[in-house]
């Protein structure tokens, strides 16, 4: 049984998601440039004594908004059983690409960014935000591999590639547009056209 957290580390949680909050806030109103530590501990109503506990630079807190949706939803995916893997991968690229939508294309730009210049994720310094959900969507596939549900041969590292660089084109694009939304449904059609015959050969009868 997993112990119950005492009220300091409750404390540290919650002064960490008002940063985290107050952040993907001001991200809604401005560009990440425009946005300063001073702003961010504002609006969250914290001191920056608080921010610099937790986090050492502000990009490091956009690298926090993505371990909020992003890893659960791999984690989900990975336990949906009652699902085949291409309803499981359509469900993880459509909520993907939702998840993005909601953070903002503030957001999405400066996520963006990083990639071009690449900002390590704070809690695995090895990952930028491409190489973690690479890494996320490696995890899904080499789990349908260890179920039985893929060959042993089946090339988990160029499939999860292919399938976050069309993830990946999605945001760019929207990054260039002036578009409210991703246009997530267009994912779809890449997973029915494209993805869902190439795994075909993969599949195990």
């Amino acid at each position: 049984m997993s112990e119950k957290l005492t009220k300091r580390q409750k404390d540290a949680l919650e002064t960490k998601k008002k940063i985290v909050t107050a952040t993907k806030k001001l991200l809604s109103q401005k560009g990440f440039e425009e946005i300063s530590i001073i702003e961010i501990t504002k609006e969250a109503k914290v001191s920056t004594g608080s921010f610099y506990t937790y986090f050492k630079k502000k990009e490091d807190v956009i690298s926090e908004l993505n371990k909020l949706d992003f890893y659960i939803l791999a984690q989900t995916v990975i336990q949906m059983k009652d699902k085949t893997l291409i309803e499981r991968l359509e469900y993880y690229c459509e909520n993907f690409l939702l998840a993005i939508e909601r953070a903002g294309i503030e957001t999405c730009r400066q996520w963006t960014r990083n990639n071009i210049k690449p900002l390590p994720m704070p809690e695995d310094p090895q990952f930028t935000k491409y190489q973690y959900d690479n890494k996320a969507m490696y995890s899904v596939l080499e789990n349908a591999v260890e179920n039985g549900e893929l060959k042993d041969n089946f090339p988990v590292e160029d499939f999860a590639v292919q399938i976050n660089a069309q993830l990946y084109g999605l945001m760019t694009i929207w990054c260039m547009s002036d578009s409210h939304v991703i246009g997530s449904g267009r994912i779809k059609s890449y997973i029915s056209d494209f993805l869902t015959p190439a795994l075909t050969t993969y599949l195990k009868k």
